[in-house]
């Protein structure tokens, strides 16, 4: 069934694959950003922000599905900045919510994060871990989880949010930004590196996280719009791959299959830095059918390309 979809933070890395992934699979994708995407795609943009209710109203005519993206999405700056994070992640996107049931739209897919869960310590986290964020960023995307229960209740606008753990890796020609923040990218980027804490309870005493594809994730957002065509539900599911990975695993990785020769310093552990944050996917799979394609040498691998200019 091709449905006609809009997409918010379409320029962005994640935004951008997703807007990809859903047009090469039959469905009619617009995409709106503030920033004009860096490389073009097939699918129609506008420049506009997801809190201009003036345009949204407009754009959102004939629209059946939406798939919100945009976000302001760094960790330590909600902190120093909190504001920015509740205006553009809470008060943006209640305004389109609103307008999406102001203009009939049943359907809606939000980018949410495990960041929802706060200062936890598991290899295994369910959507039914309590959740406690610890930064005004996770808080910024529990409330708007929230808000899409009660919209459920209220409006029957039917939803899935998408709780992402480490999205990394490259695909359809597009990566992430220079100067992203995520481990991987930045061993792309420039192989020396701090690590932070080599004594934490995991086997080699180094953090451990979950790393996913973004071409898996960008695929789990189209299991998404198939699902909501046919069930009215509002579910929050992990996007993850099942497998934790700790900072020295992905050193060691690089190391092995690419030409890098990644030099790493030991700092004292992060405040507030878990040992272990890894998904539990079994709801993914029973609700959506869905679990990764991609290990980490593809993801490796991808991102290698990416930043090193090569095709991916």
């Amino acid at each position: 069934m091709t449905n006609k979809i809009l997409v918010t933070g379409a320029s962005g890395y994640i935004g951008s694959i997703v807007c990809t992934e859903l047009q090469r699979r039959g469905h009619h994708v617009t995409g709106i950003d503030r920033n004009v995407p860096r490389i073009a795609t097939d699918c129609d943009f506008i420049q506009a922000s997801h809190d201009d209710d003036y345009q949204l109203q407009k754009i959102l005519l004939n629209i059946d599905t939406v798939v919100h993206i945009g976000a302001t999405s760094l960790v330590g700056p909600s902190v120093k900045d909190p504001s920015t994070y509740y205006q553009n992640n809470v008060v943006g996107t209640k305004i389109l919510l609103d307008a999406c049931v102001a203009q009939g739209v049943k359907k809606f897919i939000f980018a949410s994060s495990a960041a929802t869960y706060g200062d936890v310590d598991s290899d295994s986290l369910t959507e039914d871990t309590n959740e406690s964020p610890c930064n005004p960023y996770g808080w910024s995307k529990r409330m708007t989880e929230i808000m899409l229960q009660d919209y459920y209740t209220a409006y029957g606008l039917s939803s899935i949010s998408f709780r992402f753990f480490n999205v990394a890796g490259a695909g359809y020609g597009l990566g992430q930004t220079k100067n992203a923040t995520h481990l991987i990218a930045r061993i792309m980027e420039n192989p020396k590196l701090k690590v932070f804490g080599d004594s934490y309870d995991t086997p080699d005493g180094t953090a451990v996280r979950d790393y996913v594809h973004v071409k898996d994730i960008a695929r789990a957002h189209a299991l998404a719009v198939d699902y909501l065509n046919n069930i009215s539900n509002c579910v929050r599911l992990n996007l993850g791959s099942g497998r934790g990975t700790s900072v020295l695993d992905i050193i060691k990785a690089v190391d092995n299959q690419t030409d890098l020769n990644v030099k790493y310093t030991v700092e004292g552990p992060r405040a507030g830095d878990p040992a272990k944050l890894v998904a539990n996917i079994s709801k993914a799979k029973d609700v959506l059918g869905w679990e990764p394609d991609y290990g980490l040498d593809k993801i490796i691998h991808s991102a290698y390309n990416w930043y090193h200019n090569k095709d991916v």
